[in-house]
């Protein structure tokens, strides 16, 4: 018999009933389950759902595995309080254009339209609820991931029977979508080529269709995080690159905004008086400044492992 190492990686496990292609998670274990279900109390679940426009065929799931390398290679006493790490796939919006996997009508699976993607994350959440016994979580967001775990706090497109209990304690938001109207106004012609004006353009009507006053209503920063909505939150931490090509600062401004308007102290300098997180009813906004591009973020993963663990032993 093979001893099985640790951390064990168990790819596309199905969360939807009938299984489907992009409706799976893939976990990560530091120990076996029934240790971690020792302190099962105190043990920190991290999730992670990526970016690519609700529509990139090549960014998936396994896009986090930088991230728990460094973090099994740079953090190992963070892995004590880390009970799984899962990184969720989700139906995805129409790409008939793309270069080499150009999406077709007739493929349910990248045919999606708000609210299925944010509906598919938190049937994704559930399961590892159910079946993983997940109880204390921290949500990590990529791009249209952050989006995507804004509306699930904010129980945008949700029925009552999908929010998860419990919600997270907190949220890592790296480069995230949160104003949809001002990213297409920031990517306007003459400012913007208009190719890529058209592009930005595109994937928003494919995720969320042509109204724009629903592109609004859908948008992060209509959305509501006080304590009575997110009870669990304790701490978001707002994070984007001076480097990033495609998602522009204006974005994580907003969101500050928002989140003050909804209660939340926030805190521009690590290490400030204010940044406390465990006292009794404290609410927290870490703003963070990364380095390099928009991809390059996720796929070399030293940061985003930095911010996971400093969110681990400020929560333990």
């Amino acid at each position: 018999m093979t001893a099985t190492t640790f951390p064990r990686h168990i790819p596309s496990i199905p969360y939807s009933d009938p299984p489907s292609r992009l409706q799976t998670l893939d976990i990560w274990l530091p120990r076996p389950l029934e240790e971690t279900s020792k302190n099962a109390n105190n043990a920190i679940w991290l999730v992670y759902i990526h970016g690519g426009a609700w529509r990139d065929p090549f960014i998936e799931s396994q896009s986090f595995e930088p991230t728990i390398k460094n973090l099994v290679a740079s953090h190992s006493a963070t892995l004590d309080n880390i009970a799984g790490i899962a990184s969720l796939n989700y139906r995805l919006s129409p790409y008939p254009d793309h270069a080499t996997q150009p999406s077709t009508p007739g493929d349910p699976e990248r045919s999606a339209r708000h609210p299925q993607h944010v509906r598919d994350v938190a049937h994704g959440i559930q399961h590892l609820q159910r079946e993983y016994g997940m109880k204390r979580w921290i949500g990590i967001g990529h791009s249209c991931g952050a989006t995507l775990l804004c509306q699930l706090i904010s129980h945008v497109g949700l029925t009552a029977e999908l929010i998860p209990s419990p919600q997270p304690e907190a949220l890592i938001l790296i480069s995230g979508i949160y104003n949809l109207p001002l990213l297409i106004r920031n990517h306007l012609p003459p400012t913007t080529p208009e190719y890529i004006s058209e592009i930005y353009k595109n994937f928003i009507i494919g995720a969320f269709g042509e109204d724009q006053a629903e592109w609004q209503a859908v948008s992060p920063v209509s959305g509501k995080y006080n304590a009575q909505q997110w009870p669990e939150g304790k701490l978001l931490v707002l994070c984007h690159s001076y480097e990033d090509e495609l998602v522009e600062r204006a974005q994580r401004d907003v969101m500050c905004v928002a989140l003050d308007r909804e209660g939340f102290n926030i805190v521009m300098e690590v290490g400030d008086d204010e940044d406390e997180v465990k006292a009794e009813g404290r609410r927290v906004v870490n703003v963070r400044d990364l380095k390099g591009g928009h991809d390059w973020i996720w796929e070399d993963g030293k940061q985003i492992a930095i911010l996971a663990a400093e969110a681990v032993e400020r929560l333990v």
